[in-house]
């Protein structure tokens, strides 16, 4: 007999979603996990190092199992747990597939993949280091989130892939990132429709059999387990996970049991390629500092059990000037670009105030914007760069920024002496390469290629 703990309910960004059923298993499919457990324990001791450190509830449970097939179907994770339907987990695959399909899940929570799907999924876009801009299609960038795993497990030869996997080494190998994956989809997928790329959400690649569509879903952080994903994402500590993954290594090499493939995934791992937008996300919400609590946003986990207490706020601003550089180096692309990024990050500060000002050598316009999508705006300017001209309107308009942002290639005349404010250069131009005298400096790769 399944016990079925009953569901709660919570708030997600996509809306309301009930927190999924957790059942226990029965006698049978109890010996069939320990069956399972033991194979990745025994022929892939890296996983079950990473499984175990980090992904092991308050319970000790390491896996969240469930009969909610509309929900979770196979298996799921949200970086945080791994999820199984036992219903089919245990009857439509092998032992040697089960072991694949937990070695994937592992490998999407040691990535944060379900984080950085929320992200993209917030700015609507993927912009690439050499200009190249596609729109954002959640089910394809799950296929190449899939696709590059699928690619890595079947080269270090772990478990046994089943037939529906999203897998096609010839169109993503295991050396490809995900973003590039994507943009190979996408572009794939846009020249055999004919349209603009987003197709009916298939699991684009091929399994061994071909046409496979994928064994396994995506949670929003937080959304299988009660939490909003500001909440579940603001546990996530990647030190621990960098620290788990670090251990691991060593214990493989020592037993002689990690692949090159394996050895790659996790070197990765430990120096990853960090996105600009996530850098300077960073450094705003650094600046700006956390927010406490406060009655006016109640502790969900408590609401549902008729307790009202305090909820965590979000980061708040006060003032947010943002300087554009409209020399001759930048151009209306970039700086679009640029402002549609910023968006998505001003859009969770919630600033007071937000003012836009566009300066060459002079200030062309100063403008409070009514939301950060009033950054859009036509380029003014073209001459040659001076920075000081923002600075000095700033303090002629009587506004005290918590922050300033200003997108330049850094090449002008600053400030003898800084402001009394944090200022964030946004820099087209490598770090290194010119010397800012003050405030924090974030390479912003949006310049176009040199030729």
């Amino acid at each position: 007999m399944q016990k079925e703990i009953e569901p709660t309910t919570h708030a997600t960004s996509m809306g309301v979603a009930a927190k999924l059923a957790h059942i226990e298993l029965t006698p049978q499919q109890a010996k069939q996990w320990a069956e399972t457990r033991t194979s990745v324990l025994w022929a892939h001791p890296s996983f079950s190092d990473i499984w175990y450190a980090m992904m092991i509830d308050k319970k000790g449970e390491t896996a969240w199992f469930t009969d909610d097939s509309a929900r979770c179907p196979v298996a799921a994770t949200d970086d945080r747990y791994m999820y199984l339907n036992p219903g089919s987990f245990f009857t439509k695959y092998r032992l040697g597939e089960r072991v694949f399909i937990c070695c994937h899940e592992i490998c999407h929570a040691m990535f944060g993949h379900c984080g950085q799907l929320r992200g993209f999924l917030k700015r609507g876009i993927v912009v690439y280091p050499d200009g190249y801009t596609i729109p954002f299609d959640n089910d394809q960038f799950q296929v190449a989130m899939d696709m590059v795993i699928n690619a890595i497990l079947v080269e270090s030869k772990v478990g046994d892939m089943p037939e529906d996997a999203c897998y096609d080494a010839n169109i993503v190998p295991p050396t490809m990132s995900v973003v590039d994956a994507y943009r190979k989809i996408f572009t794939r997928r846009k020249k055999d429709d004919g349209r603009d790329g987003r197709g009916d959400g298939g699991k684009g690649g091929s399994g061994k059999a071909g046409g496979g569509r994928g064994f396994d879903k995506h949670f929003e952080p937080g959304e299988a387990t009660g939490q909003t994903p500001d909440e579940a994402q603001g546990e996530r500590n990647e030190t621990e996970w960098r620290t788990a993954i670090a251990a691991a290594i060593a214990s493989a090499k020592v037993q002689g049991t990690l692949p090159a493939g394996l050895e790659r995934l996790f070197g990765q791992l430990m120096e990853p390629v960090v996105d600009w937008t996530d850098v300077l996300r960073t450094v705003v919400t650094k600046r700006l500092g956390q927010g406490g609590s406060s009655w006016s946003q109640l502790d969900s986990q408590l609401v549902v059990r008729g307790i009202g207490a305090p909820g965590r706020v979000g980061y708040g601003a006060g003032a947010i000037v943002c300087g554009d550089d409209t020399s001759g180096s930048i151009s209306q692309d970039m700086m679009d670009r640029f402002h549609s990024e910023v968006a998505a990050i001003l859009d969770d500060v919630k600033p007071r105030e937000l003012y836009l000002c566009q300066c060459d050598a002079a200030v062309h316009e100063w403008v409070e914007c009514e939301s950060s999508e009033d950054l859009k705006r036509k380029i003014l300017g073209g001459g040659g760069t001076d920075f000081r001209p923002v600075f000095d309107r700033v303090e002629a308009e009587g506004v005290t920024p918590d922050i300033l942002i200003y997108f330049t290639d850094g090449m002008g005349c600053f400030p003898d002496t800084p402001p009394g404010y944090p200022v964030i250069w946004a820099s087209i131009t490598p770090l290194g390469q010119i010397e800012y005298p003050f405030g924090d400096v974030v390479f912003v790769p949006l310049a176009p290629p040199k030729p």
